[in-house]
C-alpha cells in the first residue's frame, strides 16, 4: 500500500491499495468522545484532496476499556467509523507478518505470555538490517511502556547479554551493544523525531533539540500524546 499525507490536516496513515482504494488508519491511546467527529473531518479533508472517500479504521491501543462513539447523525445525514481495540486482534497475526513494524505492534495485543512474545519479537529484530535494529528496539521500548512491559523488555535484552557472547555473535552482539550500551535511549529519541516529522512535517530546531534531550520517561509521555494530539504544540506542551 503506497503511503501519502494530506495537508494541513495530518493523519497517522493514509495509503492506496493496489485496487485504487484509499485506506485511512488512526491510532488512539485514550477514549475521545469526539473521535467520530475527528474521523468525519479527516474523511472530508481526504475527499476534498483526492475526490474519493477512504475506508477508515481507528485502532485503539489504550489500557482502559474501549468506549468511544462510532457515529454521528444529523438531519438527513449520518456518518459511522470503525473502531477496533487492538487487544481483540490475534497476536499471531502480527507475529506472522513479514514486516518488522507489524511484529513490533504485537506487544500491544492481549498477550498470553508477555515474556515469550517479547522474546520472539526480539528474535525477529535480530534478523533485520543493521540500520533498522536500534530504531525497532526503541519503538518496542516505547510501545512496551503502553502495556507496562518495559521492565520485561529490558530484562529480555539483558538476558541476551548473558546467553550470548557479545564480542563473537554477529547478529545479537551489535544489536545489544547499540540498544543497551550505546543506543536504547538514542533509538527512542530517533524514533520520536521520525514519528513527529512524519506526522507534522519538518520540526522547528528548538523542538528537535528538546526531544534529543529527553529521557525515557519523557519520551514515553510524548508517545502517548503523539497518538492523540492534533498539533505539535499539543505534544510538547
Amino acid at each position: 500500500m503506497n503511503q501519502f499525507d494530506i495537508a494541513p490536516r495530518h493523519v497517522d496513515l493514509l495509503g492506496r491499495t493496489d485496487s485504487g482504494d484509499l485506506v485511512h488508519i488512526e491510532f488512539q491511546s485514550r477514549n475521545d468522545p469526539r473521535m467520530a467527529l475527528r474521523m468525519a473531518e479527516y474523511a472530508l479533508a481526504i475527499y476534498r484532496r483526492h475526490r474519493i472517500f477512504p475506508t477508515q479504521v481507528v485502532i485503539y491501543v489504550g489500557e482502559r476499556p474501549l468506549g468511544m462513539p462510532t457515529s454521528l447523525t444529523g438531519s438527513g445525514w449520518a456518518y459511522q467509523c470503525r473502531i477496533v481495540d487492538i487487544r481483540t486482534l490475534p497476536t499471531e497475526q502480527f507475529l506472522a507478518s513479514p514486516h518488522l513494524e507489524d511484529n513490533v505492534l504485537a506487544v500491544l495485543t492481549r498477550l498470553a505470555d508477555s515474556r515469550a512474545t517479547i522474546r520472539q519479537i526480539l528474535e525477529r529484530v535480530s534478523t533485520a538490517p543493521p540500520d533498522q535494529r536500534t530504531a525497532a528496539i526503541g519503538e518496542l521500548l516505547l510501545l512496551a511502556g503502553l502495556r507496562q512491559l518495559r521492565v520485561i523488555m529490558k530484562k529480555e535484552l539483558e538476558r541476551m547479554s548473558v546467553l550470548i557472547d557479545i564480542n563473537r555473535h554477529t547478529i545479537f552482539g551489535p544489536m545489544y551493544r547499540e540498544a543497551i550500551q550505546q543506543g536504547a535511549l538514542e533509538g527512542e529519541r530517533r524514533l520520536a523525531l521520525r514519528l513527529l516529522t512524519k506526522r507534522f512535517g519538518k520540526l522547528p530546531s528548538a523542538s528537535a533539540r528538546r526531544i534529543r534531550s529527553m529521557d525515557s520517561a519523557e519520551l514515553e509521555t510524548l508517545t502517548l500524546r503523539l497518538l492523540d494530539a492534533g498539533s505539535l504544540s499539543d505534544i510538547l506542551a
